[in-house]
């Protein structure tokens, strides 16, 4: 089977980039082979309008000419969407399609739209032949509005071969884009009571997003424990994540964030909250800890006492890689994903 993965550049920032750039790393089969067609890159308007009008104009003689079997389309939400729609439209009828939807807010895009617009939603999303959600409760979103076949298959990871966790570190870091979706103004909020109890400990955010306006924050409530250090590479974030004791991703809604996966894989216990897929991966108190979104005390009181509590970190560490070794490890993914390929061949 020749298969086509349309989406965003793997250098682009985002967890759809880095879903493409572990395909492009680690998939291969004698079965099934993939090729990649960019539809977004970082950069000016200009350039980001460039690279889907030459996405739109190019897509069906690809498709053509290399005998494409299945067009795996990575979607999120708002402009995301009606991008890939356009695209999914282009090439529907020269191929199989596989809607894979990576969205975090896809029920308030659909909710928020005018009656025309969620028509044709759901319209688009009856298209394909198949659609791939992240967890088992955005499948469950997915089926009222499709009647395609939905099937869950999670976010994967390659497994550093040792864990690095240092359980004396002093950084508790976030990775991701800043902003309120992803609780960084929360952090903010409890920063300074963390500082009062633990001195040396400070929060490390990093990513693009609302950086002015946390770094104006910062400086109006003279926080000296929050530091931001921008968007980072895969080469960075490694280093980083040795001298990371926690990361703290106390989101209002998610998918199934890469950035939990990642750094469990490395040993690093999380704090998150119980929202679309994270509660499929982190277990409070056995591999990891979950509040409510939005609940500071509750991250504030979890973050203390985790801090209190050596035992509590190692086991957690031990417990949160263990998880990713055994349900969210790459090569699993690789073969759910080649099984998919075959059942829509039939």
């Amino acid at each position: 089977m020749r298969v086509l993965m349309i989406g965003p550049d793997t250098s682009a920032k985002g967890g759809i980039a880095t879903v493409i750039a572990n395909f492009k790393a680690y998939f291969a089969s004698d079965e099934h082979s993939i090729q990649y067609f960019t539809t977004w890159q970082e950069g000016s308007f200009f350039k980001r309008l460039q690279a889907t009008t030459r996405a739109f104009v190019q897509i069906k003689k690809k498709i053509r000419e290399e005998k494409i079997d299945i067009a795996h389309i990575h979607m999120a939400q708002q402009g995301s969407f009606y991008r890939k729609s356009v695209l999914l439209l282009l090439v529907k009828k020269n191929c199989r399609v596989v809607l894979h939807i990576h969205a975090s807010q896809f029920d308030t895009f659909y909710s928020k739209n005018s009656f025309l617009a969620q028509r044709y939603i759901r319209w688009i999303l009856n298209k394909p032949n198949q659609v791939v959600a992240l967890s088992e409760e955005w499948a469950t979103f997915y089926k009222q509005l499709t009647k395609v076949p939905v099937t869950v298959i999670e976010n994967a990871v390659k497994m550093p071969v040792n864990s690095s966790y240092n359980s004396q570190a002093k950084n508790i870091v976030a990775f991701g884009r800043l902003g309120e979706r992803k609780g960084s103004y929360d952090i903010l909020k409890i920063a300074k009571n963390i500082e009062n109890k633990f001195p040396n400990v400070r929060f490390c955010l990093y990513g693009d997003g609302d950086t002015a306006e946390i770094a104006a924050q910062i400086k109006e409530k003279t926080i000296g424990n929050v530091v931001l250090g921008g968007w980072v590479k895969d080469a960075q974030k490694e280093k980083i994540m040795q001298d990371a004791v926690l990361h703290a991703l106390p989101s209002y809604h998610e998918g199934l964030p890469m950035a939990i996966l990642e750094t469990m894989s490395y040993g690093i216990p999380n704090i998150s909250t119980n929202v679309g897929g994270i509660p499929q991966v982190i277990k409070d108190n056995e591999n990891g800890l979950l509040i409510e979104a939005g609940d500071t005390e509750q991250l504030e009181s979890k973050i203390i006492g985790f801090l209190a509590n050596e035992s509590q970190r190692e086991k957690l560490s031990n417990a949160a890689r263990e998880t990713i070794k055994n349900r969210f490890a790459i090569e699993a993914y690789q073969k759910k994903w080649e099984q998919l390929y075959e059942n829509m061949e039939k």
